[in-house]
């Protein structure tokens, strides 16, 4: 028996499982999030957190992005 039997491996995913990338394209991440990418573009002029790489190569890192997004979230009472 090994002992990654049902555990993590050094990338930080279980073995099968397909490996989220760390950062996303306007596309990918408005697939992920099920909102337009016109939505996206208007969300970076509230401050979505983005790596601007070129004039037109923008990424989002997943990680970033969700912990913005929970900080926004509206909680219902």
């Amino acid at each position: 028996m090994t002992a990654h039997n049902n555990a993590q491996t050094d990338t930080g995913h279980t073995p099968g499982q397909v490996p989220q990338p760390e950062y996303e394209n306007k596309r990918q991440l408005a697939a992920r999030l099920g909102v337009s990418v016109r939505t996206i573009d208007n969300l970076l002029l509230r401050g979505l957190p983005h790596l601007k790489l070129t004039r037109k190569l923008v990424r989002f890192p997943r990680a970033v992005v969700d912990e913005w997004l929970t900080e926004r979230q509206v909680r219902r009472a």
